[in-house]
C-alpha cells in the first residue's frame, strides 16, 4: 500500500515538474510582470504565482521518500506519519486554548490572540470569543483611567438591543449610588425601570407636564441659600441668567427654523434681566412666563429701544416684529401648552433615577420633539449644577453629586440645526468639572454629519457599536479604527436573520415550557430574535486597539420584572389578531 502510494506521488510530481520554468525563465517572467500595466500585469503576476505554487507542490510530493538509511519510511501527510507507531491522527483536534496576561504569555508569541475582556463597571455580558465577563460604565471606566473623560456614544440600528444595554448600565450606576437622569424618554424605554427602582417619573408634552424656560428652578433655590452680596451668589446669578437666555434662544431658533439676529439676542438678555430685577413681581417662587417676556418686549422700555438702536417707537416696532412673531409661536398652540405654563417638572436628586417621559409628543412633530428634548436636557444639567453650587459653598446638608445623564434620540435635536449642537458640545467638554457622565444614543451619524457635529462623537472616549450597515461604518471610520474582522463582524450582525441552531434550541425549550393554563402555547420568552440582537463592539480610547465584542446578558430576574419588555404592546396586538383569526 505504501509503495503504491509512493510511486503515485512521484509520478504526479514528475508530471508537474515538466511544466516548471527554469530559474532564468522565471526571473524574466517576474521582470515582465513588474513592468507591465493593466490587465497584462495581472495576467503576468498570475503566471508567476502559478509557477511558485507548482514548485511547492513538487517539493511536497517528493520529500521524505528516504532519510539516507536502508530502511522503509512511513508516508507523511497533513495528519502525520502513516503506519504503526507513526502517530497519525485521522481527526485533527483543535489546540487547547489558555488565557493569561500579556506578561505571562508574551514568551509564546506569535501563537496568541488578543481577547481582552475589560471589567470596568457594570457587568454587561460575555465576550463573544472567550466567554469571559465584560463590564463597563462611563464613570467607573474614567475612575480606573481607562478613558480620559466619562463620555460614551452608542450607535446601532433600531431593534437590536440599545435600550436593553442602557438599562443594564443604568442598573449598575444605581447600585453604586450614582444618580441616573433620563431627561428625554420619548418611547419611553426606561420608564418601567425608573418606577421599579423607586425613581421619579415626570411627564412632559401635550396635555401633561410643562417646562417653563424662564423658571429659575433648582439653581434659583440654591442661590437663595447663598449669602447676599457674596461673589459666589453673583456668579451663580450670572450662570442662571445665561442658562435662561440660552434656552429661550434655542426654542426661538427651533420655531423660527433659523438663527436669531445679533441685536435680538442682546434684547432678550436685557428683557430677562428686567423681568427679575429687584422689586419686580417675579421671583424664584413666582416665575415669569414667555407671555410676560413678550409683553415686556412689546412695551418697549428705554433699555430695549437702546438695544435695538431705535430712535422712535415706530422704528422699534418695525425691528422687533419678527421676534414678536417667534415669541407668539411659543405662547400659542402646542408650544404654549408646554412652555408657557408654570413648570410642573422639578427633578428630585435624592431619587436613584429620574425619567422625563415625553412619549405624548407624536413622532411626526419633529420640531416639538426637539424642543421638549432640549428643555428636558436643560433641566437635568441645571439640577446637577445646583447641587454643585450648594456643595462647593458648603451649605449644610449639601453633598457632591455624581450623575449619569442618558441622552437618547440625540438625532431628533441635531437634525433641527439648532443651537443644541454647540450646547451639547460645550457640556461634553466640561463633563469632568461638572461631575457628569454622559451617554449619547443614536441609530445613525448621518444627521450629525449634515450639521457638522461629528466632533461630539469624536470626543466620546468610549464608543459602543452595534449592528450597523457598511455605510455607517465608513462614517465611524473617520475617527475610529476597525480591522477587517471587526467590520465583517459588525455588518454581519446587522443581517436580520435568525440563527438556525439558536432557533431550534429555543423551540425545544418552548415545547417543554407551557403557560400556566396548560394550553400548550409558548411563553413570551421563547420569541424569535434576529441573530445580531444584543451584540456590540466596545472600543475605548484612540488608535487601532482591538475592540471587545460581547453579547448583552440579561439575568432571569430582570426578564421576570418586565423592565426589558419594550414589545409588549405589539406582541399583545399580534396575539389578539391570532386569537380573532382562530375564532
Amino acid at each position: 500500500m505504501g509503495k503504491a502510494t509512493t510511486s503515485t506521488r512521484i509520478a504526479q510530481a514528475e508530471k508537474i515538474a515538466k511544466t516548471l520554468l527554469s530559474d532564468e525563465d522565471l526571473s524574466a517572467l517576474e521582470e515582465q510582470a513588474a513592468s507591465a500595466t493593466g490587465i497584462k500585469k495581472a495576467w503576468k503576476k498570475s503566471l508567476v504565482n502559478r509557477q511558485y505554487s507548482r514548485r511547492a507542490t513538487v517539493e511536497r510530493l517528493t520529500r521524505i521518500n528516504s532519510d539516507g538509511f536502508d530502511r522503509p519510511l512511513a508516508e507523511l501527510d497533513a495528519r502525520g506519519f502513516d503506519g504503526a507507531g507513526g502517530g497519525r491522527m485521522s481527526t485533527v483536534m483543535p489546540p487547547v486554548e489558555y488565557r493569561g496576561t500579556s506578561v505571562q504569555v508574551a514568551g509564546i508569541y506569535p501563537w496568541i490572540v488578543g481577547a481582552k475582556a475589560p471589567l470596568l463597571g457594570t457587568p454587561l455580558g460575555r465576550h463573544l470569543t472567550t466567554g469571559a465577563a465584560v463590564g463597563f460604565d462611563p464613570l467607573y471606566a474614567w475612575k480606573m483611567k481607562a478613558i480620559t473623560a466619562p463620555s460614551c456614544f452608542i450607535c446601532a440600528l433600531n431593534g437590536f438591543g440599545k435600550s436593553t444595554l442602557l438599562r443594564r448600565i443604568a442598573l449598575g450606576d444605581i447600585a453604586r449610588g450614582t444618580l441616573v437622569l433620563v431627561p428625554g424618554d420619548v418611547k419611553p424605554d426606561l420608564r418601567v425601570l425608573t418606577e421599579q427602582v423607586g425613581g421619579q417619573v415626570s411627564e412632559v408634552g401635550y396635555g401633561t407636564g410643562a417646562i417653563n424656560p424662564l423658571d429659575r428652578g433648582p439653581i434659583g433655590d440654591a442661590i437663595e441659600q447663598l449669602p447676599a452680596g457674596s461673589l459666589e451668589r453673583d456668579k451663580a446669578e450670572f450662570a442662571l441668567h445665561a442658562r435662561q437666555l440660552n434656552m429661550i434662544c434655542a426654542l426661538l431658533e427651533i420655531v423660527r427654523r433659523g438663527p436669531l439676529k445679533d441685536f435680538e439676542e442682546t434684547l432678550l438678555a436685557s428683557a430677562i434681566r428686567l423681568l427679575y430685577a429687584p422689586g419686580s413681581q417675579f421671583t424664584t417662587t413666582h416665575a415669569a412666563r414667555i407671555e410676560d417676556l413678550l409683553t415686556l418686549i412689546a412695551a418697549g422700555p428705554e433699555e430695549l429701544m437702546d438695544d435695538a438702536v431705535a430712535d422712535t417707537d415706530e422704528e422699534y416696532r418695525g425691528q422687533i416684529k419678527p421676534l414678536l412673531r417667534s415669541l407668539r409661536a411659543l405662547v400659542k398652540g402646542r408650544f404654549g401648552e408646554t412652555f408657557n405654563r408654570h413648570s410642573t417638572v422639578r427633578i428630585d436628586i435624592t431619587k436613584p433615577m429620574v425619567d422625563l417621559d415625553m412619549s405624548s409628543v407624536p413622532p411626526g412633530d419633529e420640531l416639538m420633539r426637539a424642543a421638549v428634548l432640549l428643555a428636558g436636557w436643560n433641566e437635568a444639567f441645571a439640577a446637577v449644577e445646583a447641587a454643585h453650587i450648594l456643595a462647593d459653598n458648603k451649605v449644610p446638608g449639601a453633598k457632591a453629586l455624581a450623575a449619569h445623564i442618558i441622552l437618547d434620540e440625540v438625532w431628533q435635536v441635531i437634525q433641527t440645526g439648532s443651537s443644541a449642537v454647540a450646547r451639547l458640545d460645550a457640556v461634553q467638554r466640561l463633563q469632568r468639572s461638572m461631575g457628569v457622565a454622559m451617554t449619547m444614543v443614536t441609530h445613525s451619524l448621518a444627521d450629525f454629519e449634515k450639521v457638522g457635529a461629528l466632533g461630539m462623537i469624536e470626543r466620546s472616549r468610549a464608543r459602543i457599536v452595534g449592528p450597523v450597515p457598511e455605510a455607517e461604518l465608513d462614517r465611524l471610520g473617520r475617527f475610529m479604527k476597525f480591522s477587517r474582522a471587526e467590520r465583517a463582524m459588525v455588518t454581519g450582525w446587522a443581517n436580520d436573520s435568525t440563527s438556525s441552531v439558536e432557533e431550534k434550541k429555543a423551540l425545544r425549550q418552548a415545547r417543554r415550557k407551557v403557560t400556566g393554563d396548560g394550553d400548550g402555547t409558548v411563553s413570551a420568552g421563547s420569541k424569535r430574535t434576529a441573530a445580531g440582537v444584543g451584540h456590540f463592539l466596545l472600543k475605548l480610547g484612540e488608535g487601532a486597539t482591538p475592540g471587545t465584542p460581547f453579547k448583552v446578558w440579561v439575568p432571569q430576574a430582570e426578564k421576570d420584572s418586565g423592565i426589558h419588555d419594550t414589545d409588549a404592546r405589539l406582541r399583545a396586538a399580534d396575539e389578539d389578531r391570532a386569537t380573532g383569526r382562530a375564532a
